[in-house]
């Protein structure tokens, strides 16, 4: 995704709740401060915009709406990616031969399977969760960046991204944390158990047990 229509999704995911001047503003304070830098992350963004606009009680609206925006420009790259390279690929989007390690992989292809197996409203509160609570996982600044970017569907984790074992099963935890509270504990294992059963009959030459 470019600059360019990072900038619109912005200007879209903030059109409903601001306008006028305070729209601009919030494009300017993107264009100075953020445009620029190597990561981005949207939470950092929209709370220094929401301190200086004083609509801090939008901000978790705001938040999902930027989300969502982002979400939709992932799901129409990965769709052109995917029928570029239809004919390479097998079913599965997180396969060895792309690349990933095979622990990688199956890391992506769980906490995946785990949101996205849930309804859309659902599926957004829990990534929000992971995301306001990333802060308690051990990794580096940069490890995190590139699970917020991940996480806010900005971009793909990159094939050489690596944390520890210990942190890959934090994550996880935090999305069965969020399903246990939005959902309650029996819908959070039965979610899980599904992930995990559905990630083994498409990875059998994987195992999956070390994230559990």
């Amino acid at each position: 995704m470019n600059s360019l229509q990072k900038r619109q999704a912005i200007k879209d995911a903030l059109a409903p709740f601001i306008q006028g001047r305070q729209l601009a503003s919030a494009l300017i304070l993107w264009d100075e401060k953020y445009a620029h830098q190597n990561h981005f992350a949207l939470q950092h963004y929209l709370r220094e915009l929401c301190t200086d606009m004083e609509v801090a009680h939008l901000r978790s609206r705001m938040l999902q709406s930027l989300i969502t925006t982002f979400s939709s420009l992932q799901d129409e790259r990965e769709a052109q990616q995917q029928q570029a390279n239809r004919a390479k690929k097998n079913s599965s989007r997180f396969n060895l031969s792309a690349g990933y390690s095979g622990e990688l992989m199956i890391f992506v292809a769980l906490v995946e399977k785990f949101i996205e197996s849930l309804n859309h409203e659902m599926s957004t509160r829990t990534r929000l969760y992971i995301l306001e609570n990333l802060i308690k996982v051990k990794i580096t600044p940069l490890q995190r960046s590139a699970l917020q970017q991940w996480l806010n569907r900005i971009e793909p984790l990159k094939y050489d991204f690596k944390i520890d074992h210990k942190a890959m099963q934090h994550v996880i935890n935090l999305a069965y944390v969020a399903i246990c509270e939005y959902q309650g504990p029996i819908k959070a294992d039965q979610t899980l158990q599904t992930s995990v059963s559905s990630i083994k009959a498409e990875f059998p030459e994987v195992k999956i047990d070390f994230l559990l």
